[in-house]
């Protein structure tokens, strides 16, 4: 047998000599699932927020939204959080076109005295305009604190 034809049974050896084997079937499969998974997410999920200050700087109000499209939202989201405390807190989420039309709302409102509270809701409607802002107000006791707003992009 020559030394060129020995070498090469070496390396077919260690490389496997071009079979499939078990491993390689494992990992042709793994990245056939990846693949396949990658494939089925959103193709234009996106999210966004802002928030504001409130009584001073001892407060913060926040408005979140998620979705698939201007015209799809999946959620969206109005939370505070303060120091001093709101008297019977009211969040008012909504959202609005570029005409500052309201679309969609919803609200959530809690007795007593609160430190931070957190009001999310499902958008299970489809928008008749395109969305530009998610707005998120806060009342204490009826009376507006301050409203945070969060433009809608994709």
């Amino acid at each position: 047998m020559s030394l060129q034809r020995n070498e090469n049974r070496k390396t077919r050896r260690r490389w496997g000599g071009g079979r499939l084997t078990r491993r390689g079937l494992a990992l042709a499969g793994a990245g056939a699932v990846l693949a396949t998974l990658a494939s089925a997410a959103p193709a234009a999920a996106a999210g966004g927020g802002g928030c504001t200050k409130i009584q001073g700087v001892t407060g913060v109000l926040c408005v979140r939204w998620d979705g698939q499209s201007h015209r799809y939202l999946d959620t969206i989201e109005g939370d505070f959080s303060s120091v001093l405390g709101i008297g019977n807190p009211r969040i008012h989420v909504r959202v609005l076109d570029a005409q500052n039309r309201e679309m969609f709302s919803r609200d959530r409102s809690w007795g007593g005295r609160r430190h931070d509270e957190e009001a999310r809701f499902e958008v299970p409607v489809l928008m008749p305009r395109d969305a530009a802002r998610v707005c998120a107000s806060l009342f204490e006791g009826g009376g507006l604190v301050n409203t945070a707003c969060a433009s809608v992009y994709f």
